[in-house]
């Protein structure tokens, strides 16, 4: 059985982006994974009050979606599309970010995003990535 969580904890390690970001693994089992975004200052989008720049927020939606998507694959994915709605402002505090897996096919998958902030669900993200052909 594939061990998904060292997968996770690989994806979050692996680009240089994410060596700045700080994203942390949380849980993963094949069709769901859990990241954790500890804020920091210059995450800030606005200062008064201090809320989450929206940019960092479609990040963490895209990594998210590429790990739920990369773990159940095994291997890195492309995004071929990432659409972020923003519910609410989210507050200077750590962001929780949890991935779904809804589809699996020989070509795509797609997964769904939720971010909370203080438990409060403030960003919906459908991500759709690529799967490609594994060569020899």
């Amino acid at each position: 059985m594939p061990d998904y969580l060292a997968r996770l904890q690989e994806e979050m390690r692996r680009p240089p982006l994410h060596r700045w970001l700080g994203p942390e693994a949380v849980r993963a089992d094949g069709t769901e994974v859990e990241v954790r975004l500890p804020f920091r200052p210059e995450f800030a989008g606005g200062v008064e009050p201090v809320f989450v720049h929206g940019g960092i927020i479609a990040t963490l939606c895209d990594l998210t979606g590429h790990a739920a998507a990369a773990c159940a694959v095994g291997r890195s994915v492309p995004t071929v599309t990432l659409g972020v709605d923003y519910l609410r402002p989210a507050p200077g505090v750590d962001l929780r970010a949890v991935g779904s897996l809804r589809r699996l096919g020989r070509s795509l998958a797609r997964v769904d995003v939720e971010i909370f902030a203080a438990d409060k669900l403030v960003a919906l993200s459908r991500t759709t990535f690529a799967i490609p052909e594994e060569r020899p």
